[in-house]
């Protein structure tokens, strides 16, 4: 994988997050800033998007379609993706949660509490290091939690973050079965989001990426990883 870290910000105005673009490219990263859905789409068919910034006014589709059209482009190499917004209602972030976002930041945007929110994601997503000796013990399934990839025998597969961090709660307590409650307090630190469709939504995320096999539903409790195929 490139060192380069790639990051696509959609806003409608160049102006307003050019200090944000000037304080990223100075920490060496790679940021274009489009205004239209047809140039983020064909950067992301064209690949190398680590990371794409959303404004959840973004015209002329707001930020959660603009979200949600992408995580259904199963065909593209998934990136993580943060929505801005100075609205801070709880359904909007829910709604943001909902339509597939990683990350939810109330603006303006502050560039240098920004940088170190993609410096830990860059670690994550560009480790060089990969442990062997650990896929070697699983050679069907196994959850490397420092590059953030699913590795199977048919290959790495990449998840957003929410939905990884649901499969790595799972495979790591392989023998506990989770409620929506479960995963609304320890994934998004929200007990209200259990309320909602987001955890089911994520679930059938999950499957639909690495079959309908890998997560079994206990009928009125939760959801399990199947553990025959660890």
């Amino acid at each position: 994988m490139s060192s380069t870290f790639n990051i696509v910000i959609c806003s409608n105005s160049d102006s307003s997050m050019k200090k944000t673009k000037e304080y990223l490219e100075e920490k060496k990263y790679h940021v274009t800033i489009v205004a239209s859905e047809e140039h983020i789409h064909q950067m992301l068919k064209d690949g190398h998007v680590n990371l794409v910034i959303i404004e959840l006014d973004y015209a002329p589709k707001d930020g959660i379609t603009l979200t949600s059209d992408i995580r259904n482009q199963k065909e593209i190499e998934q990136p993580y993706i943060i929505i801005f917004s100075n609205k801070q209602d709880d359904y909007i972030q829910i709604t943001a949660f909902n339509s597939g976002a990683d990350d939810f930041i109330i603006s303006p945007v502050k560039p240098i509490l920004l940088e170190a929110r993609i410096a830990t994601l860059k670690k994550r997503l560009l480790s060089k290091s990969e442990d062997i000796s650990e896929v070697d013990k699983h050679p069907n399934f196994f959850v490397d939690k420092e590059q953030y990839l699913i590795i199977t025998k048919a290959g790495k597969i990449s998840l957003p973050r929410k939905e990884f961090e649901m499969l790595t709660l799972m495979y790591e307590n392989a023998h506990k079965i989770f409620t929506r409650l479960d995963f609304a307090k320890l994934i998004w630190n929200m007990p209200e989001v259990a309320n909602s469709r987001t955890i089911d939504i994520h679930i059938r995320n999950i499957r639909r990426t690495l079959g309908n096999e890998i997560i079994k539903t206990t009928k009125g409790v939760g959801y399990t990883i199947n553990k025959d195929l660890l």
